[in-house]
């Protein structure tokens, strides 16, 4: 009896562990659908609490699209789709899918049909009224039953990396930058480096623009010269760095015209002295 209590235990532990080990596709281009779990939208689910976790290592066949892709789904309030990818995004090259099949939405890898791809994926579902387990992913080539409502089922990215080292928060699209954020970001300091910092402005073979260029610039162009205009900001966004630097140099600019000024200034002072003088003089002899 307890020989044979060991045996089944001995083989519930590798049925178990072979339940957690990722199922590898590896796909020749050509219609793939593979199924990643479901999760009931009944009209109670405002009540239910039912979660599907989904693992997808890799993506193409090439060694450069590796990397880790996760997907946190749940029905709490309605569908919930977050995203988080390690080492490169899967989801260009073997997107999620999700098809409602009655009060179920069924979730499927849909392999890019015109693309070689190589992957592993697994998914486990737990939560209220289930029972915790790993779903056993099937693969078929024909289109899975119910409608098709990936377009209105919204993927939230909460963070991603790629595999050059470039790190997104809240967004996919690093736009090839170390760091891309879409949100507000706040932070005790933020140090930014700059070479080219202008004390040049300050040599003697630097030609300050007049007064008079500057107003003229102004009236042709709407905003300062060296300065991006508020559609380039719009378009492009502001370097801190750089833009610190440009401010630094209208305000060494102008700390050069103010002393200027403030010379032109002293001389008129002077002038209007000898000018009161003489007056006192003449007042003086009537």
């Amino acid at each position: 009896m307890k020989r044979l209590l060991l045996i089944s235990l001995v083989c519930l532990a590798f049925l178990s562990t072979k339940s957690q080990t990722p199922t590898q596709i590896i796909n020749i281009p050509g219609p793939k659908y593979v199924f990643v779990g479901s999760l009931n939208m009944g009209s109670n689910n405002s009540e239910n609490s039912q979660k599907l976790i989904i693992k997808i290592l890799g993506g193409g066949w090439f060694g450069d699209s590796n990397g880790e892709t996760n997907y946190y789904i749940s029905n709490r309030g309605g569908l919930q789709i977050r995203q988080v990818s390690f080492g490169g995004s899967a989801n260009i090259l073997v997107p999620l899918k999700a098809y409602q099949n009655g009060t179920n939405i069924d979730f499927f890898i849909v392999p890019d049909a015109a693309n070689y791809t190589s992957f592993a994926v697994n998914a486990f579902s737990y939560g209220f009224t289930l029972t915790p387990h790993y779903v056993v992913i099937t693969e078929q080539t024909a289109i899975p039953q119910g409608t098709d409502i990936t377009s209105s089922a919204i993927v939230n990215t909460v963070t991603t990396t790629d595999g050059s080292g470039n790190v997104g928060i809240g967004t996919a699209d690093t736009k090839g930058d170390k760091l891309a954020v879409n949100g507000k970001i706040r932070a005790r300091e933020i140090k930014v480096e700059n070479i080219n910092w202008p004390d040049y402005v300050f040599l003697p073979s630097y030609k300050v623009p007049t007064l008079q260029e500057i107003e003229k610039y102004i009236k042709e162009k709407g905003h300062l010269p060296g300065i991006p205009s508020a559609s380039e900001v719009k378009a492009n966004g502001v370097d801190l760095g750089d833009m610190n630097a440009k401010l630094l140099q209208k305000i060494e600019e102008l700390t050069l015209h103010l002393i200027e000024k403030n010379k032109q200034i002293e001389i008129i002072n002077e002038r209007n002295k000898d000018y009161e003088k003489r007056l006192e003089k003449l007042e003086n002899k009537k």
